[in-house]
């Protein structure tokens, strides 16, 4: 028995994620969709995995290049993340500078940190394709909160009490 994907969507919308535009180049065009389904997913060899639905633009140009970057954005970028959800895929970037760190594929200037990342493995799972990519190189420009998306919304993290516990400490 199932859930019904209308309750799967209800619940996902209660988990916070960071807002990250996942990149790559096609045709030596800028390719890019905002994705919360990013996950690390080992530190030796660094290796990180995205989520992209195959009926995707972006499926089309990761698959072709072999190569995606994941820009994981401020919390002051909001606007940024609204105008790529309502701009035709081939339009996204103009007049968003990038740069290049050693794939091609498109690193956002002025995000939080870029990930570079060569597809390593694509599995299948649904209607979407899940690439690991070994992550060979990194930007990060200052610290500051990362933009979440969480229930159908962005928000930031607004920081913890000076008494907080960190993550894992018992």
């Amino acid at each position: 028995m199932h859930v019904s994907s209308d309750d799967f969507r209800f619940g996902m919308r209660h988990l916070a994620a960071a807002v990250n535009i996942v990149s790559s180049l096609q045709d030596g065009e800028p390719r890019g969709l905002l994705a919360t389904a990013v996950c690390s997913v080992s530190a030796e060899p660094p290796l990180l995995l995205v989520c992209i639905n195959r009926s995707a633009s972006l499926y089309e140009a990761i698959t072709g290049s072999g190569r995606f970057c994941v820009n994981a954005l401020r919390a002051n970028q909001h606007a940024l993340a609204r105008n790529f959800l309502n701009v035709e895929s081939k339009c996204r970037f103009d007049g968003l500078g990038w740069t290049s760190l050693s794939t091609g594929a498109p690193a956002i200037d002025g995000a939080l940190i870029n990930f570079d990342c060569e597809v390593e493995q694509a599995v299948t799972a649904g209607t979407h394709m899940i690439f690991v990519g070994q992550v060979v190189a990194t930007r990060c420009e200052g610290e500051t909160d990362p933009l979440l998306y969480f229930r159908s919304g962005y928000a930031g993290l607004g920081g913890l009490p000076e008494d907080g516990v960190p993550m894992g400490a018992a």
